[in-house]
């Protein structure tokens, strides 16, 4: 069970950044680092590729986020474990203080472009067939393991016909894996094993509503 104290702690934390898209981003990141507890969760080495992630999305140097990042999650540290902390951060983010980064995500993937209306439609399709049908249904979620690999393989279906004729060219030959980074559908992140083995690993961002995704 998640200690109540230290969801308090984390909920009036991230309260204080609400206006702050790129902090809130930051902390959605730090909170599904996939690296495992057994390895030691990697944070240093996370915290270089939370700036990559914001840096390629948001089109400015993320430094002074990280650093104020990882300065406060030492200091939420001294009091709780790093799970905790993470299970915390999710929590309180998929609530109303997270409401402004998820529109933003939204905002993002419903833009007026043709490789957006290209990854909505496949977003959308995904989550009809392989997650969460229904009228509450969403896209990402901090449980979306799968989405990585699924859109790693989504080349495959921008090359079909139906989907140039629907989309353009434009979009036939769009980096669905890079197009979900900039919307913030996905992160790419620091893993590393118990072993030493280390890759980048794609982690879903966070929950958006099916229903509200234009395509």
């Amino acid at each position: 069970m998640q200690n109540a104290g230290v969801r308090d702690r984390v909920q009036r934390l991230l309260e204080q950044h609400g206006t702050n898209e790129r902090m809130l981003d930051a902390y959605w990141q730090w909170a599904t680092n996939p690296t495992p507890p057994s390895a030691g969760y990697a944070l240093e080495e996370n915290c270089g590729f939370i700036n990559t992630n914001l840096l390629v999305r948001y089109g400015e140097p993320a430094i002074d986020i990280v650093s104020q990042l990882a300065g406060e999650c030492r200091e939420l540290r001294a009091d709780a474990s790093v799970y905790d902390l993470q299970q915390a951060v999710i929590s309180v983010l998929n609530g109303a203080v997270g409401q402004g980064l998820r529109d933003a995500v939204l905002n993002r993937l419903n833009e007026e472009k043709p490789t957006r209306r290209a990854l909505a439609a496949w977003l959308a399709n995904r989550s009809r067939w392989c997650t969460r049908p229904g009228g509450d249904a969403w896209v990402g979620g901090e449980y979306d393991w799968s989405l990585g690999m699924d859109l790693d393989a989504a080349g495959r279906d921008t090359e079909t016909q139906i989907f140039r004729s629907l989309f353009g060219m434009e979009a036939a030959h769009c980096d669905m894996p890079r197009e979900a980074l900039l919307v913030g559908v996905i992160n790419r992140l620091f893993y590393r094993n118990i072993l030493g083995h280390m890759q980048p690993k794609v982690r879903p961002g966070p929950r958006i509503p099916l229903a509200k995704i234009v395509y």
